[in-house]
């Protein structure tokens, strides 16, 4: 059936702000840092009214935020945030492992392998860009097997958000390593239809080793709420 025009510019508007996420998840914008709304019309090739949507999309996931007479920011949260949207994402996550055995092909298994292996070699020889790239496919993936658009999109929209925190995820070699082991291991465990084990390692690689500017590991727990923020820029007109 044909899309009406109002729904083929919703699928627009989302498509847009999907790879706007992209490119903060790939920290092509920073935590705190202002969009332009010109910059991005010209970079992703599209009209001031869906740059405009778009950004009224992210702003509602929260991935960034709309300061009134100013314009948009990609948004900043606390560590104490962060560790609540990482214990929120692993609940959602691993509790959607059951959905994602059911529902997943044989073909879509084998996707996955594929993807692991690229991202092995990305490890050793490929740039960030490329790893996180290959990184959000997989797990891209594995979550649109879930069975449930809106958990599938609430997942989404937690893992976004978590990129205004000054938590570097990949802070060493030996977490790259530790992803790649993983991202074989979930493979396996689909292979075998194993959901405990399948959530377990999702836990696990949730809770991987992530540090941020000050050295803080994951389970360090912090109650400090202060941010820094950019310099202010208009919203143009």
């Amino acid at each position: 059936m044909e899309q009406s025009p109002k729904a083929q510019r919703v699928v627009a508007r989302r498509a847009l702000a999907n790879e706007i996420a992209q490119a903060i998840r790939l920290r092509m914008y920073r935590p705190g840092e202002w969009l332009r709304q010109i910059d991005l019309e010209e970079k992703f090739q599209a009209t001031r009214f869906d740059v405009r949507a778009a950004l009224e999309e992210l702003a509602v996931r929260k991935t960034i935020e709309h300061v009134p007479n100013r314009g948009y920011r990609v948004a900043e949260i606390d560590l104490a945030t962060y560790f609540a949207i990482r214990d929120t994402r692993i609940i959602l996550e691993a509790g959607a492992m059951a959905g994602v055995v059911a529902h997943i092909t044989p073909e879509a298994i084998e996707r996955l392998a594929e993807l692991a292996r690229d991202f092995g070699e990305a490890v050793v020889s490929g740039t960030r860009i490329e790893q996180s790239e290959i990184n959000s496919a997989f797990h891209h993936l594995i979550y649109a097997h879930c069975g449930n658009p809106v958990l599938e999109e609430t997942i989404w929209a937690l893992r976004d958000r978590s990129r205004g925190s000054q938590v570097t995820v990949w802070a060493s070699h030996q977490a790259l390593l530790a992803s790649d082991r993983d991202h074989h291991a979930m493979v396996e465990a689909l292979r075998r239809k194993d959901v405990a084990r399948l959530a377990e390692i999702i836990r696990q690689h949730i809770d991987k080793d992530m540090v941020d500017e000050t050295g803080q590991g994951p389970s360090q727990r912090v109650t400090d709420t202060s941010q820094s923020r950019g310099s202010e820029v208009k919203d143009e007109t």
